[in-house]
């Protein structure tokens, strides 16, 4: 080939199509790609994904020489200059050494095991009727693949709306059982309260799980006929065992009903109150599903409790037979002044019955309204007050 044929093609064959055949030399030279392609088949299998409900399994990470070696391959490329550029092919080499020889990324941190809560037999939003026994189940599971856990299992109920006491702490009354190898025990209380002395209860049970390992207990609970409607939250907890750490917990929002509640069917107008003198006569019929045999009246006195009244300051009678009769007015666990319903026996006519009441004050300290909540309660089932605000006298 003469000199003029060599210095045509030179002319026609540009550059950069020179540096693009050196930059594709350079790949197979370090062995980065032969490298990654040759990683044994089972490698990436050792990242395996979470199963719902099982907790997260620990990755496990790829041998050292493959994650040097193989990591800055796409940047290498990703760096190399534009093909338009006049590149020398030594220059792309030199590149790529440099960055084959750059710091690996730091391998992701393993994924925490822990221990997996799950109800059977409880759902959210199930309802719960008060004075029914609710059976379930709990089940906890060992979702940590690097050992053996000691767990103590605990199930409680957290402080509830519904209360029937919610002065202080508004904990659900009733009772709670968990079956043990000798039989049903019962629990010290269904609801937690209000220190941890709850998360205890479990110690005599506890058990240790293996990775993978899982084991339910059964449990079985009745709410007192006294707890309102409303939100019950049932807690379930994984203890460390002889101590008050919980690991983890689960939670199920329950719904608490009453079928049996009375019901407030008309009240009449309250008459003025003068205080230290007439008292304020009403009247009011309540019903109940269970009909009148166990029915009686609720009349309490709502009283701020900077007032400092008592029941002493405080009079309260019914009509019976067609003359008033005295009855001795007590606080209750909410702080209101009135009669406990047990001792209204016989206070009514008809069906639904109809009570007439005459509540009086003989001081108070406070300009702000009187306030008396009517309600009737049946066999321990209390049914929703109606508030009456009477005219005050002072």
């Amino acid at each position: 080939m003469n000199a003029s044929v060599i210095a045509r093609i030179a002319k026609i064959v540009p550059l950069a199509v020179v540096t693009a055949v050196g930059i594709a030399a350079c790949g197979p030279t370090n062995g980065e790609a032969s490298v990654a392609a040759s990683a044994p088949a089972s490698t990436p299998a050792a990242t395996s994904s979470a199963t719902p409900g099982a907790g997260a399994v620990p990755t496990v990470p790829a041998p050292a020489a493959p994650t040097t070696e193989a990591a800055p391959t796409t940047p290498a490329l990703t760096n190399a200059a534009p093909a338009a550029a006049p590149v020398a092919p030594v220059a792309a080499k030199t590149e790529a050494k440099t960055a084959a020889k750059a710091p690996a990324a730091p391998a992701p941190a393993k994924p925490a095991g822990g221990i997996g809560i799950t109800f059977n037999g409880l759902r959210a939003g199930q309802k719960i009727q008060v004075g029914d026994q609710v059976s379930f189940s709990v089940t906890w599971k060992n979702n940590d693949a690097s050992g053996t856990r000691a767990v103590a299992p605990v199930v409680a109920t957290q402080q509830f709306e519904g209360a029937e006491c919610r002065r202080v702490l508004s904990m659900a009354q009733g009772t709670l059982e968990r079956k043990d190898a000798t039989g049903w025990k019962a629990m010290p209380a269904l609801s937690q309260g209000g220190g941890m002395d709850y998360a205890g209860t479990g110690n005599d049970a506890a058990f240790e799980l293996a990775a993978g390992e899982s084991r339910t207990v059964e449990y079985r609970m009745v709410l007192d006929a006294g707890n309102q409607p409303g939100r019950l939250y049932v807690e379930a907890d994984a203890v460390v065992p002889s101590t008050y750490k919980v690991l983890t917990k689960g939670v199920v929002t329950t719904s608490v009903v009453d079928s049996h509640r009375p019901v407030v069917n008309s009240v009449s107008k309250p008459t003025p109150l003068v205080v230290g003198g007439t008292p304020t006569e009403f009247s009011f019929k309540v019903s109940s599903p269970d009909g009148p045999g166990l029915l009686r009246p609720a009349v309490y006195l709502s009283v701020p409790a900077s007032e400092g009244l008592t029941g002493e300051d405080v009079t309260i009678e019914a009509k019976v037979g067609g003359e008033w009769k005295s009855f001795e007015a007590t606080e209750d666990c909410n702080g209101r002044i009135g009669v406990a319903p047990a001792q209204l026996t016989g206070v009514m006519t008809g069906n639904p019955a109809e009570y007439t009441f005459r509540v009086g004050l003989k001081r108070t300290g406070s300009t702000k309204p009187v306030e008396i909540e009517v309600g009737g309660a049946s066999d321990g089932h209390y049914g929703a007050p109606t508030t009456l605000r009477p005219a005050v006298r002072r």
